[in-house]
C-alpha cells in the first residue's frame, strides 16, 4: 500500500484542478491535497472546470460526478477531445456499474468513491501521479531537446551563411581577376584588401541606437527572404524592402562617404517594392539570391559592429563598403540585367 512518503515522490510537482459543486466538501478535501502537489485550483462544475482547464495546464483532473449546470462525465468528455493523454481521477458517491462503465470509456485514469478514504485516496493518486510525474519529465526532455535543435539549427544556419558569404567573395574576385589585364592584378587585388588608413580629417562612429537597430534589420533580412521562399508570403517581400530602407535612411544621416553605399541598399530596397521582377528572380534563382543577400548582410553586419566602437576615416572609407556595394549591384543586376548590359551599373 502506498505511503504519504511513496506519493510526494512523483506529486510535489505537480498542478491539480479539483472539481467539486459542494463547496463546504471542496474546501475541506482542497486541505487534504495541498501537502501533495505544487498548485490546487478549484472549480464548482464542469463549465468552470472546462474554463479552467482551457486557461491553465494541469497534470491531474480530479473531478466529482453529478454536479449541476454541467455533471463531471460531459467535462471529462470535453477534456478528452482537448487532450486525450490528461489524468482524470472520478470521484462519486455511486457505485452504479453503468456510471463506472462511461468513466472507463472516456478514459479515466483512476476512481474513487465518496465518502473519500484516505488509504483508498492514496492507493487511487499514487499510479496516477507517478505516470503524471514521468510524462512531465518526458515533456520536458522534450522541451529541452527541441531548445537544442533550434540553437543548433541556428548555429549551422549562421555557418551556412559565413560559407555562402565566402563563396560569393570568391566568385567576386574571380570575376574582378578575369576582367583586368595581368600587369592590373595584383594592384586590383592589393586596393580591394587594403587597410583602412587615417588619410582624411573627418571620423565617424555609429551611434549605439543606430548599430543595434542595423544589426538587427540585417539579421532580419535573410530569413525574410528565406521564408518567402517556403510559403510565398508577401509581408516578407514587404518586410524586407522596409528593412533595407530603414538601413540605408540611417546611413544617409551620417557622412556623404557613405552615400554610395545607402545608395545601393536604396535602390535595392526599390527593386524589392516593385515585387514583380525581384520575386521572379527570387523563384528563379533562389539560392543564389539567398547567398548574395548573406554576403551583403555579414559584411554589414561586421561593417556596423566595427564601426560602432572605431571611428571611420570617412575619406579613405570606400575601399571598406566597396565589396559589399558590389554584392548588392550583383542583385540589381540580376534583377534588371538590361541596366548592367547598357552599362548603368557600375562594379567599381
Amino acid at each position: 500500500m502506498a505511503t504519504f512518503k511513496d506519493l510526494q515522490k512523483f506529486s510535489l510537482r505537480l498542478n491539480v484542478l479539483y472539481v467539486e459543486d459542494n463547496e463546504a466538501l471542496r474546501e475541506e478535501t482542497k486541505k487534504v491535497f495541498e501537502p501533495f502537489f505544487a498548485r490546487v485550483d478549484l472549480a464548482q462544475n464542469g463549465e468552470e472546470g472546462l474554463s479552467q482547464y482551457n486557461d491553465a495546464h494541469y497534470d491531474i483532473i480530479i473531478t466529482d460526478i453529478n454536479m449541476p449546470v454541467m455533471n463531471g462525465i460531459d467535462m471529462i468528455e470535453r477534456i478528452r477531445e482537448i487532450n486525450p493523454e490528461q489524468k482524470i481521477i472520478a470521484i462519486s458517491a455511486h457505485d452504479e456499474s453503468t456510471i463506472l462503465i462511461n468513466l472507463m470509456r472516456n478514459g479515466i485514469s483512476s476512481f474513487i468513491l465518496k465518502p473519500i478514504n484516505l488509504n483508498d485516496m492514496l492507493t487511487a493518486l499514487y499510479p496516477v501521479c507517478r505516470d503524471a510525474d514521468a510524462q512531465k519529465v518526458n515533456l520536458e526532455l522534450f522541451d529541452t531537446l527541441h531548445e537544442e535543435r533550434k540553437k543548433l539549427k541556428k548555429v549551422v544556419k549562421l555557418l551556412t551563411s559565413h560559407l555562402h558569404a565566402l563563396n560569393v567573395k570568391n566568385e567576386q574576385l574571380g570575376t574582378l581577376y578575369s576582367q583586368t589585364q595581368p600587369e592590373e592584378r595584383s594592384e586590383l587585388l592589393k586596393e580591394y584588401f587594403a587597410k583602412d588608413e587615417d588619410q582624411g580629417e573627418e571620423k565617424v562612429v555609429f551611434i549605439a541606437d543606430d548599430s543595434e537597430e542595423m544589426r538587427d534589420l540585417l539579421n532580419e533580412i535573410p530569413d525574410e527572404l528565406a521564408l518567402y521562399t517556403q510559403n510565398a508570403q508577401m509581408r516578407h517581400i514587404h518586410k524586407t524592402h522596409e528593412d533595407l530602407s530603414k538601413i540605408s535612411n540611417i546611413l544617409f544621416r551620417y557622412s556623404p562617404f557613405l552615400d554610395p553605399l545607402a545608395e545601393n541598399l536604396k535602390e535595392l530596397a526599390r527593386l524589392i517594392a516593385e515585387a514583380n521582377d525581384f520575386i521572379a528572380l527570387l523563384k528563379d534563382k533562389s539560392d543564389l539570391v539567398l547567398r548574395l543577400f548573406d554576403a551583403v548582410c555579414i559584411d554589414l553586419s561586421l561593417y556596423v559592429q566595427r564601426f560602432s566602437t572605431e571611428s571611420m576615416a570617412m575619406r579613405n572609407i570606400h575601399h571598406i563598403h566597396q565589396p559589399t556595394s558590389l554584392s548588392i549591384q550583383q542583385i540589381i543586376a540580376l534583377v534588371h540585367p538590361d541596366d548592367a548590359e547598357s552599362g548603368d551599373i557600375e562594379f567599381f
